[in-house]
């Protein structure tokens, strides 16, 4: 089963601060003895801190000493925390930035020490095989996958009415997922009307009171997309207190409350983001690159050495069970 270890878990792991213990039970042929790693997560979440605990557990098999620091959605924390890592001669460190534009002094705080970035890419020319990598999943395959359901639910439909809801703007994994929906979509040769296209920045909330106000249009939406789960919910209780039935609601991250809403039949699809799977792999590439290796040989690395692809994988009423 792949449940998300919950809230109160990821928060507690956000805060600690850890000392040097190593563990002798080394993680298969992967060997940090004697080294540093420093984590910065943005922000605490379910998706972060699993994250989080999965990297920290991996590092402590291998050796190396870890620390983890919750930012608080503070770039100035982010930045200062940094700093002192780079003092304190840390051999690599994971970073989910805050915000995607400050990459570019983050690795100049760094130095020398590489960096593996996680949930938030930077842009491809801040990125450097052997010393700046990323660990993800690579995005537009989620907005895909979601294209794909709505075309298989809709063959037989000539025309398809699709309102997209899309996460923050500033955020790396917004444009990527929105654009392959809907490039998707007008690839299938069917007529495709976007009836509503707004950002709700991943916010339940924010999303249902915009669909309540889409809805007072009159106009006909056949599927809801939208970037993540949380957003999803919110368009699942507009429906749900406007007497709707018949829209098929879609998400991304495959969280408990998406998996619990597509076992009760309110949500129709999601895609799961391994977090586990990024963490673990996000520690391999730190351990590789702070060792003097470019990930050769990497599961999943790109031919340019700049990423490594962790998938995604498709969650609908069919395999929900096995991802809570």
């Amino acid at each position: 089963m792949k449940k998300i270890v919950s809230l109160a878990i990821c928060i507690s792991l956000m805060i600690c601060c850890l000392s040097g213990c190593k563990n002798d039970s080394k993680s298969g042929d992967i060997n940090a003895d004697g080294m540093k790693i420093f984590i910065s997560v943005s922000q605490a979440d379910d998706f972060r801190g699993a994250f989080a605990q999965k990297a920290k557990e991996l590092a402590e098999k291998s050796g190396a000493q870890v620390e983890v620091v919750d930012e608080k959605n503070s770039i100035e924390t982010q930045v200062s925390d940094i700093k002192k890592a780079v003092s304190e001669k840390y051999d690599a460190i994971i970073c989910g930035l805050v915000d995607i534009d400050t990459a570019f002094e983050v690795e100049a705080l760094a130095g020398d020490i590489p960096i593996v970035f996680f949930n938030t890419c930077p842009e491809d020319d801040k990125l450097d095989a052997g010393k700046y990598v990323y660990v993800g999943s690579n995005e537009e395959d989620a907005g895909k996958y979601q294209a794909e359901y709505i075309l298989n639910e809709f063959k037989s439909s000539d025309e398809i009415n699709v309102a997209i809801f899309k996460g923050a703007l500033s955020h790396a994994a917004t444009k990527p997922r929105t654009e392959a929906l809907k490039n998707a979509l007008r690839a299938s040769g069917k007529t495709v009307n976007f009836v509503f296209e707004d950002t709700a920045e991943w916010d339940n909330v924010k999303a249902e009171d915009m669909f309540k106000l889409f809805l007072k249009t009159g106009q006909k939406c056949d599927a809801v997309a939208c970037n993540n789960d949380t957003m999803a919910t919110g368009i699942i209780q507009a429906c749900k207190d406007e007497g709707i039935s018949d829209i098929k609601i879609l998400g991304i991250d495959a969280t408990s409350d998406g998996c619990k809403a597509i076992e009760s039949g309110d949500m129709a699809f999601t895609v799961y983001q391994s977090a586990t799977g990024q963490g673990e792999m996000a520690v391999k590439a730190a351990i590789d690159l702070a060792n003097g290796g470019d990930l050769s040989g990497f599961k999943g690395v790109t031919k340019d050495k700049k990423y490594v692809w962790v998938p995604f994988e498709k969650v609908d009423s069919s395999n929900v069970k096995d991802y809570e």
